[in-house]
């Protein structure tokens, strides 16, 4: 995660001070992205006909492609070399090899389902499988002879173009977005916040987000890892560094000291919950179709994110997680580490440019607008991630995760009552959301019982904007007396006192905030307004993102890509 020192030094500002050098830059990081997204390439699996006449020409075929033949018995897989067709009596005869580190083989590969390679570590594209019905007594060297009957299935790698274009275009866009966050400025945020630490201040998070208009303003709870104190002391900065008003009614400091082998996270009402024993699923299902589980175990921005299946109708993506539940546990907390995707940021700026030089007195509209309105909106586009407990015969809704934004991953923790699975071994949850809306980096949950904590709520003791004036007293309490930073290049840094530190015990710490931003955009043209009431519809913004991904991909020109590949 990038961090900026306390030096008036900021590549913001070198961005706008040399505008003429950001084309030459967006350039380059769009090469240089795709140069590393595409070192991983993908390909899915295609089953052929295994009639005794398609055996034949399928052997005739491999060996003239000189195809690496791979032999799956139940048991184990082999390389078999030198493949010679005997027609008349239908067998096929070869050496058999130990595999090479190259070539990729799994006995439970899935038809249509897309499998991920590294292109200078596995050669996939050039394997073909005979899966065999029964097991042979072989060994490494020995010639053998495996006659058709023994066949159950013939299976051949294809490239699957359209999942690496959306790799490449996923991280081309994540790349691209955040320049134009620096550079351009139109990015779709929220106020930044930075920790102290040291002489530094550390880019942490974003502040209230979603919140677009003041009638969606709501508390939030922020953890800031790692945040430590200095002489009982915490100083934090919080900037504007985009193009948008906003307002900040209230900022507070919770500070929560517990066991050095727990870990604790709020809820989106503010309530702890500890952890000592959190569980990594089972099963993951990714719409219908077994995923991998190695995302789901760690931290690492090796994420899900609810793109699968992009030729299906269905305007909303899913992700189901089993995990082993305990006979008696009645509750369990379950942690998402999880943001916003860029896609989402750049699909709804598309949105907005609809409205043309409407869109100043759109924002006007919302704000008239009751809340109730814009958020029943938002669930009808699937923008919220939904949470679903699996009870028996149907999914029941536990509860909505807002918008957290899209520069960083926050922990997410949801409560979960299991009355109506009590003598259930196992517990399942679904996630779902709209198309390329969120990306999940880690999941997993905790069926102990909150443990106790100490904890302290720090008011602002002092606050100086970057004028040095004391805007202390905005920030205190929840009054509607705003902190407001118009312009690029604002920021307020404030400190908090606390109290020391008991010393058997660590810390947590979270910001407590509420407030709202508005956009400032200045788009051109006539709106069309039959278009926009579509809007209003159902799920229509998620097919609007549908259809501004399948534009982007069929933008891209097929020789562009095969030079990539």
């Amino acid at each position: 995660m990038q961090s900026f020192s306390q030096s008036k030094f900021s590549p913001f500002n070198l961005f706008k001070k040399h505008k003429k050098v950001t084309s030459y830059i967006c350039v380059f990081l769009a090469l240089c992205t795709l140069n590393l997204t595409t070192s991983c390439s993908y390909y899915k699996v295609k089953r052929v006909d295994t009639s005794t006449k398609s055996i034949s020409d399928h052997v005739k075929a491999f060996n003239q492609q000189e195809k690496y033949v791979i032999i799956n018995t139940p048991k184990n897989s082999w390389h078999l070399n030198n493949v010679v067709l005997n027609e008349d009596d239908m067998s096929l005869s070869g050496m058999l090899s130990y595999l090479s580190s190259e070539h990729i083989t799994t006995n439970n590969r899935i038809e249509d389902k897309t499998y991920r390679y590294k292109r200078d570590e596995m050669q996939p594209l050039n394997d073909v499988h005979f899966n065999l019905i029964l097991d042979l007594d072989i060994s490494e060297g020995d010639l053998i002879t495996i006659p058709f009957s023994n066949i159950k299935s013939i299976s051949i790698n294809q490239r699957n173009s359209d999942k690496a274009m959306l790799n490449i275009l996923l991280v081309t866009i994540g790349s691209l977005a955040f320049v134009a966050a620096l550079v351009a400025l139109l990015k779709s945020s929220c106020p930044f916040v930075y920790i102290k630490d040291g002489d530094r201040y550390v880019f942490t998070g974003e502040l209230y987000p979603g919140a677009i208009t003041s009638n969606l303003q709501r508390d939030d709870y922020l953890q800031l890892p790692n945040f430590q104190s200095a002489n009982n002391k915490y100083s934090l900065k919080i900037t504007n560094e985009l193009k948008e008003i906003q307002y900040t009614d209230m900022i507070e400091l919770i500070v929560v000291e517990h066991a050095k082998e727990i870990e604790v996270l709020l809820d989106k009402n503010g309530i702890i919950n500890t952890f000592s024993e959190i569980r990594s699923p089972i099963n993951i299902i990714l719409d219908n179709d077994i995923g991998p589980l190695q995302p789901a175990f760690k931290k690492d921005y090796d994420s899900y994110k609810f793109d699968s299946n992009i030729d299906d109708e269905n305007t909303t993506r899913n992700l189901i997680m089993e995990f082993e539940k305990p006979t008696d546990a009645l509750r369990g907390k379950l942690i998402i580490t999880a943001k916003n995707s860029m896609w989402l940021d750049y699909v709804y700026g598309k949105f907005n440019e609809q409205f043309g030089d409407y869109f100043i007195q759109y924002q006007k509209d919302l704000e008239k607008d009751p809340a109730e309105k814009s958020i029943k909106w938002s669930n009808e586009q699937h923008i919220p991630l939904s949470v679903y407990l699996w009870t028996s015969d149907r999914w029941e809704f536990i509860d909505r995760i807002t918008t957290v934004g899209p520069l960083a991953f926050r922990d997410i923790v949801i409560p979960i009552e299991l009355s109506t699975i009590a003598n259930d071994s196992r517990v399942k949850i679904k996630l779902e959301s709209g198309f390329m809306f969120w990306e999940i980096d880690y999941l997993g949950i905790d069926f102990t019982e909150n443990l106790p904590t100490q904890t302290s709520y720090l008011t602002p003791t002092c606050a100086y904007d970057k004028n040095q004036n004391d805007v202390t007293d905005l920030l205190r309490v929840t009054d509607k007396k705003y902190l407001t930073q118009r312009e690029i290049g604002d920021e307020v840094i404030v400190t908090f006192m606390g109290n020391p530190n008991n010393t058997d015990l660590i810390q947590s710490v979270f910001l407590k905030n509420r407030g709202y931003y508005t956009y400032i955009r200045e788009y051109s043209g006539k709106p069309d307004f039959d278009l926009l009431k579509g809007f209003s519809e159902k799920e229509a913004f998620t097919k609007f993102s549908i259809e501004k991904y399948r534009e982007l991909i069929k933008a891209f020109d097929e020789d562009l890509v095969t030079s990539i590949e």
